[in-house]
């Protein structure tokens, strides 16, 4: 198979991010909230990281207990819970800094 410039022009690169990166999208990737270029720039960072493809599984477990576990809460009380989660993965990052 031949490689040619127009090949390059139909699929865009796709940008390397880094752990904290992939992690900081976690929730909206899991919640398919984000763009595909965003989308796929994490896909490829599991793709090769040994370290974060742990945390999108337990992060995916969780959500399906939840969900099966409660009733599905309104969008405010959803991006509440959000920034909580948030806000608490960011005192724990300061924190182990």
């Amino acid at each position: 198979m031949t490689h040619s410039p127009q090949d390059d022009a139909a699929t865009p690169h796709v940008a390397h991010i880094d752990c904290e990166a992939t992690i900081r999208r976690l929730w909206d990737y899991l919640d398919g909230r984000l763009p595909e270029m965003a989308r796929a720039e994490v896909e490829a960072h599991l793709a090769t990281c040994a370290y974060c493809p742990p945390h999108f599984v337990f992060a995916r477990t969780m959500q399906g207990a939840l969900a099966a576990s409660t009733p599905a809460a309104a969008d405010t009380d959803e991006d509440r819970l959000r920034e909580r989660v948030r806000a608490a993965l960011r005192r724990l990052a300061d924190e182990t800094r």
